[in-house]
């Protein structure tokens, strides 16, 4: 065990007042491998493409990273990241106060890459409370970030890659535990001031709110135009795993701009 690793499931760690828990949830990337040929002067790309594992994905690593980087300052302001508690996590209020933040990325693991998310805790959390994380975090792979992030092409050497954070079947994620310095002192969150949840019972879990978290969008590199907005509302949404929303919104405006 790494200096410093909490050992998940033992005795309650004590953390001094500026130490965090970094928690990572790390699952295996594959990827879609799509090979360019020319036909005359004009270039194609082949279909369907060839599927590849983290082992093989290792070698792109740093484009992968850069665009990832990309898509997690898409539309935010001042140069933040993307967060996942902050834009789109609406579960249990008791997680809410003890994650201070969550990101995306990827992870070189033994020559492999893997999708990672890295939640910044106050305060460990209870084995409900992380059975509902890893369901949070497997949602977004699937129907939010993850799905929005499959889409881009990433350029390779002779193709182009497509990168799935979407685990076929359910991921059965490795979780590593740190205590670190808090990375953020300077940007405390306010999170919610109720009193600390006891551990609840499986049979008495709580279910994820059916209540839909709103999506914050930065307007100030859109000239507030209706379609000028919309594309990039619309990313907002389908990262957030809203995809039903995404596709009202667009009907909606379809419908007055007569497309």
């Amino acid at each position: 065990m790494k200096e410093n690793e909490i050992p998940i499931g033992q005795k309650k760690m004590r953390l001094k007042d500026q130490e965090r828990i970094e928690m990572k949830f790390l699952s295996p990337l594959t990827g879609g491998f799509f090979q360019k040929y020319l036909r005359g002067k004009k270039e194609y790309i082949e279909e369907p493409g060839r599927m590849i594992d983290g082992r093989e994905l290792a070698q792109y690593e740093e484009d992968i990273r850069r665009v990832v980087d990309r898509e997690n300052h898409l539309g935010m302001e001042d140069g933040n990241t993307f967060d996942l508690m902050d834009e789109c996590f609406d579960g249990s209020p008791s997680i809410l106060e003890k994650a201070e933040h969550g990101t995306i990325s990827v992870e070189n693991i033994g020559g492999a890459l893997y999708g990672c998310t890295t939640l910044i805790l106050k305060e460990e959390l209870e084995d409900w409370e992380m059975e509902e994380m890893c369901g949070f975090i497997a949602i977004q792979y699937s129907d939010g970030w993850g799905e929005v992030f499959e889409q881009r092409n990433i350029p390779a050497d002779g193709g182009i890659l497509n990168v799935y954070f979407d685990y076929a079947g359910s991921p059965d994620f490795q979780i590593q535990s740190t205590v670190i310095k808090n990375p953020y002192p300077e940007n405390q969150k306010g999170r919610i001031s109720e009193s600390r949840q006891s551990k609840i019972p499986e049979t008495e879990m709580p279910c994820l709110s059916e209540k839909k978290p709103r999506p914050k969008l930065t307007m100030f590199r859109h000239n507030r135009h209706i379609f000028s907005v919309l594309p990039g509302a619309l990313q907002l949404l389908l990262k957030c795993g809203q995809k039903k929303e995404a596709e009202e919104m667009y009907d909606r405006v379809s419908q007055v701009r007569g497309v």
